[in-house]
Protein backbone atom coordinates (compact mmCIF):
# COMPACT_ATOMS: atom_id res chain seq x y z
CA UNK A 1 0.00 0.00 0.00
CA UNK A 2 3.12 2.19 0.81
CA UNK A 3 4.66 1.72 -2.23
CA UNK A 4 2.29 2.55 -4.28
CA UNK A 5 3.78 6.36 -5.14
CA UNK A 6 1.69 8.20 -2.90
CA UNK A 7 3.47 11.32 -1.19
CA UNK A 8 5.00 11.00 2.23
CA UNK A 9 2.58 13.04 3.80
CA UNK A 10 -0.20 10.99 2.72
CA UNK A 11 2.07 7.53 3.56
CA UNK A 12 1.85 9.01 7.10
CA UNK A 13 -1.90 10.21 6.96
CA UNK A 14 -2.47 6.16 6.05
CA UNK A 15 -0.37 5.04 8.56
CA UNK A 16 -1.64 6.81 11.76
CA UNK A 17 -5.16 5.97 10.46
CA UNK A 18 -4.82 2.34 10.27
CA UNK A 19 -2.52 2.12 13.72
CA UNK A 20 -5.77 4.12 15.36
CA UNK A 21 -8.18 1.22 13.28
CA UNK A 22 -6.15 -1.62 15.83
CA UNK A 23 -6.99 0.49 19.14
CA UNK A 24 -11.03 -0.76 18.84
CA UNK A 25 -9.90 -3.48 17.05
CA UNK A 26 -7.78 -4.76 20.41
CA UNK A 27 -10.71 -3.70 22.69
CA UNK A 28 -13.27 -5.85 20.69
CA UNK A 29 -10.78 -8.95 21.27
CA UNK A 30 -10.51 -8.18 24.98
CA UNK A 31 -14.44 -7.73 25.12
CA UNK A 32 -14.87 -11.39 23.44
CA UNK A 33 -11.83 -13.18 25.55
CA UNK A 34 -13.33 -11.28 28.80
CA UNK A 35 -17.49 -12.73 27.63
CA UNK A 36 -15.52 -16.28 27.52
CA UNK A 37 -13.55 -15.82 30.45
CA UNK A 38 -16.32 -15.16 32.71
CA UNK A 39 -18.80 -17.16 30.95
CA UNK A 40 -19.36 -20.67 31.19
CA UNK A 41 -18.28 -22.60 27.86
CA UNK A 42 -20.19 -24.83 27.04
CA UNK A 43 -17.84 -26.77 24.20
CA UNK A 44 -19.96 -27.37 21.13
CA UNK A 45 -19.51 -27.05 17.49
CA UNK A 46 -20.28 -22.97 17.29
CA UNK A 47 -17.68 -22.14 20.14
CA UNK A 48 -15.17 -24.17 18.47
CA UNK A 49 -15.15 -22.31 15.87
CA UNK A 50 -15.36 -18.91 17.96
CA UNK A 51 -12.20 -19.56 19.39
CA UNK A 52 -10.65 -20.66 16.11
CA UNK A 53 -12.29 -17.16 14.88
CA UNK A 54 -10.55 -15.16 17.73
CA UNK A 55 -7.09 -17.04 17.74
CA UNK A 56 -6.91 -16.63 13.84
CA UNK A 57 -8.14 -12.94 14.09
CA UNK A 58 -5.53 -12.08 17.18
CA UNK A 59 -2.71 -13.54 14.62
CA UNK A 60 -3.50 -11.46 11.47
CA UNK A 61 -4.48 -8.76 13.54
CA UNK A 62 -0.94 -8.73 14.70
CA UNK A 63 0.68 -8.78 11.72
CA UNK A 64 -1.67 -5.81 10.56
CA UNK A 65 -0.35 -3.81 13.44
CA UNK A 66 3.38 -4.55 12.07
CA UNK A 67 2.04 -3.26 8.54
CA UNK A 68 0.72 -0.25 9.29
CA UNK A 69 4.04 0.85 9.87
CA UNK A 70 5.46 2.59 6.77
CA UNK A 71 9.14 1.22 6.59
CA UNK A 72 8.04 -2.54 7.79
CA UNK A 73 5.29 -2.54 4.79
CA UNK A 74 8.26 -1.17 2.81
CA UNK A 75 10.25 -4.31 3.25
CA UNK A 76 7.43 -6.54 2.95
CA UNK A 77 6.08 -5.24 0.29
CA UNK A 78 5.26 -7.94 -2.47
CA UNK A 79 6.58 -10.70 -0.03
CA UNK A 80 4.53 -13.60 1.38
CA UNK A 81 3.98 -11.70 5.06
CA UNK A 82 1.70 -9.75 3.20
CA UNK A 83 -0.03 -12.67 2.12
CA UNK A 84 -0.47 -14.62 5.37
CA UNK A 85 -1.71 -11.56 6.72
CA UNK A 86 -4.37 -10.97 4.33
CA UNK A 87 -4.84 -14.76 4.93
CA UNK A 88 -5.39 -14.79 8.74
CA UNK A 89 -7.37 -11.61 8.14
CA UNK A 90 -10.08 -12.78 6.07
CA UNK A 91 -9.70 -16.14 6.38
CA UNK A 92 -10.02 -16.10 10.00
CA UNK A 93 -12.56 -13.10 9.92
CA UNK A 94 -15.08 -14.57 7.67
CA UNK A 95 -15.05 -18.52 7.05
CA UNK A 96 -14.83 -19.18 11.32
CA UNK A 97 -17.24 -16.86 12.14
CA UNK A 98 -19.74 -17.89 8.88
CA UNK A 99 -19.09 -21.19 10.40
CA UNK A 100 -19.82 -20.68 13.90
CA UNK A 101 -22.92 -18.80 13.11
CA UNK A 102 -24.52 -21.02 10.81
CA UNK A 103 -23.57 -24.33 13.68
CA UNK A 104 -25.26 -21.98 16.08
CA UNK A 105 -28.18 -20.69 13.92
CA UNK A 106 -29.02 -23.43 12.00
CA UNK A 107 -30.76 -26.27 14.25
CA UNK A 108 -32.91 -22.47 15.82
CA UNK A 109 -33.81 -22.16 12.54
CA UNK A 110 -34.80 -25.06 11.31
CA UNK A 111 -35.52 -27.60 14.28
CA UNK A 112 -32.63 -30.21 13.33
CA UNK A 113 -29.19 -30.77 14.91
CA UNK A 114 -26.32 -30.66 12.70
CA UNK A 115 -23.68 -33.40 13.01
CA UNK A 116 -20.32 -32.03 14.26
CA UNK A 117 -17.36 -34.01 14.50
CA UNK A 118 -13.50 -32.30 15.18
CA UNK A 119 -12.34 -33.63 12.14
CA UNK A 120 -13.97 -30.61 10.03
CA UNK A 121 -12.41 -28.84 12.09
CA UNK A 122 -8.36 -29.42 12.36
CA UNK A 123 -8.45 -28.96 8.42
CA UNK A 124 -9.94 -25.86 8.28
CA UNK A 125 -7.51 -24.56 11.26
CA UNK A 126 -4.24 -25.82 10.12
CA UNK A 127 -4.84 -24.49 6.36
CA UNK A 128 -3.57 -20.94 6.99
CA UNK A 129 -0.68 -21.87 7.91
CA UNK A 130 0.00 -23.72 4.59
CA UNK A 131 -1.75 -21.45 2.09
CA UNK A 132 1.25 -19.26 1.35
CA UNK A 133 3.09 -21.12 -0.60
CA UNK A 134 4.57 -20.71 -4.24
CA UNK A 135 2.41 -23.10 -5.83
CA UNK A 136 4.77 -23.74 -9.10
CA UNK A 137 8.26 -22.44 -9.76
CA UNK A 138 8.67 -19.24 -10.34
CA UNK A 139 9.78 -18.35 -14.44
CA UNK A 140 12.69 -16.93 -14.11
CA UNK A 141 14.24 -16.78 -17.94
CA UNK A 142 11.70 -14.27 -19.01
CA UNK A 143 13.81 -12.70 -21.18
CA UNK A 144 15.47 -14.74 -23.64
CA UNK A 145 19.21 -12.87 -23.99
Amino acid sequence: MFTSGTPAWLRMFFMITTMVIAVPTGIKVFSWLATMWGGKIALNSAMLFAMGFVGEFVIGGISGVMVASVPFDIHVHDTYFIVAHLHYVLFGGSVFGIYAAIYHWFPKMTGRMMRFNSIRLWPISIWPRKAPRPICKPLLPLVVP
